[in-house]
């Protein structure tokens, strides 16, 4: 059989994973029942993530692998987690009518096609989102927007996106109050800013005392069950108006400052 054949194969077969992939999605329940034997088996020592932007196709969370969608978790206050799930077979590249993001999630959020920095509209997707205690019980569940923005000439590691979640303040108050963030108020709205290095790890990597240093001060965060080490640069910018929390938040396009980051957000809060 001669190379040329082999590599059609190959790719053939890598087309049907791919296109079986994305017709997989782990159910809730599962990460529940995974993380009580984490629980049971490290005598409560569960690992959490403060990011949301992690989209790899093949990931692993806490020991439950998610195939074509994404699961986060996201360390809060009083012993609360955010769980994050989504599927690329609900994204859209068109940019959304207000009647489709409103039939989506059920909520008319804020959003724009572009802003003056060059950022424009690439693709419109949902995520169901649970807040569980240590227990894994859910407290709440909720149906978020996420919108990405790509520029012209973007590399493959630089992705910006907005996100919008009806949920009750006390939830947002409580997550600016354990993150090292800067806060402007613009309209009568308070806009938290926060900049940080995301670190992508291997299972059982050992943190340095550096690592230990910057997690404590707010300036790195570590996310484990990545192939190799790689880091990001990270920007976000939240703020909540009318009952719905918004975030923008900025992977690698490092020629944006806060400036722009704060301009973004105020032309989301003048639509």
């Amino acid at each position: 059989m001669d190379r040329k054949l082999n590599e059609n194969i190959d790719k053939k077969i890598t087309e049907c994973l791919n296109n079986k992939a994305d017709e997989i999605s782990a159910p809730e329940n599962m990460f529940f029942k995974i993380r009580a034997e984490i629980l049971k088996e490290n005598k409560g020592v569960f690992f959490n993530m403060k990011i949301r932007f992690l989209k790899a196709k093949t990931m692993i969370v806490a020991g439950l692998l998610c195939i074509a969608t994404t699961a986060t978790c996201v360390a809060a206050t009083n012993g609360l987690h955010y769980i994050e799930s989504s599927s690329r077979n609900n994204m859209i590249n068109e940019f959304p009518t207000s009647n489709v993001v409103e039939k989506t999630v059920g909520y008319l959020p804020k959003y724009v096609d572009t802003f003056k920095n060059g950022f424009k509209f690439d693709s419109f997707n949902f995520a169901d989102s649970s807040i569980v205690n240590d227990n894994g019980d859910v407290i709440i569940k909720t149906k978020d927007a996420e919108f990405d923005y790509k520029k012209d000439g973007a590399k493959k590691d630089q992705h910006l996106s907005m996100s919008a979640e009806k949920i009750d303040k006390k939830y947002f108050d409580q997550n600016q109050e354990e993150s090292k963030v800067e806060m402007i108020e613009y309209n009568g709205i308070k806009v938290y800013y926060h900049n940080f290095k995301y670190k992508a790890v291997p299972e059982g990597y050992v943190k340095s005392e550096e690592d230990l240093k910057s997690t404590e001060d707010g300036t790195l965060q570590i996310g484990f069950g990545a192939d190799e080490i790689s880091e990001s640069n990270m920007q976000c910018i939240s703020w909540y108006e009318d009952g719905i929390k918004y975030l923008i938040m900025n992977t690698n396009y490092d020629d944006v400052d806060k400036n722009q980051m704060i301009e973004m957000a105020k032309t989301v809060i003048n639509k």
